[in-house]
């Protein structure tokens, strides 16, 4: 099978940020069981929104031999699950949001994948995370 190395990226502004960490590292886990490296959570200011509540943002880089097609779609099953709602959205207040920003040595949200607090946890994770190496095809 092959292995594929996802980048992550995590957020609530919920006060129960720490708890939606910790449900949010379980359920990555469950979905995608591969091996994580979680960055330092940090706090930001909102972009975009008119809820002046910070978020908690996180991210993760899973190795997983869950097919890539999946990986969108799980993650926004795991949103769901959490209880995201567009009525949630409307107001500003987002229980969980997971981006996959980078796959397999594609950068799929440039412009989150830019930002300061996710370079900064780039920079974090890189001594950890093995560098994602194409596999060949098979014959």
């Amino acid at each position: 099978m092959k292995t594929h190395l996802l980048y992550i990226s995590i957020g609530t502004n919920l006060s129960t940020a720490e708890q939606v960490l910790l449900w949010t590292k379980r359920k990555l886990s469950e979905a995608f069981r591969g091996t994580a490296y979680y960055s330092t959570a940090v706090k930001t200011d909102p972009i975009n929104f008119t809820n002046p509540e910070k978020f908690t943002n996180q991210l993760v880089a899973i190795n997983t031999t869950v097919p890539t097609k999946l990986a969108i779609p799980l993650l926004k099953n795991l949103e769901r699950q959490l209880g995201r709602t567009e009525d949630d959205a409307n107001r500003g207040v987002v229980r969980l949001d997971l981006d996959l920003l980078w796959m397999d040595g594609k950068i799929l949200q440039p412009e989150d994948w830019e930002r300061d607090y996710i370079v900064q946890a780039r920079k974090e994770l890189e001594p950890q995370v093995p560098p994602y190496v194409e596999e060949e095809e098979k014959k």
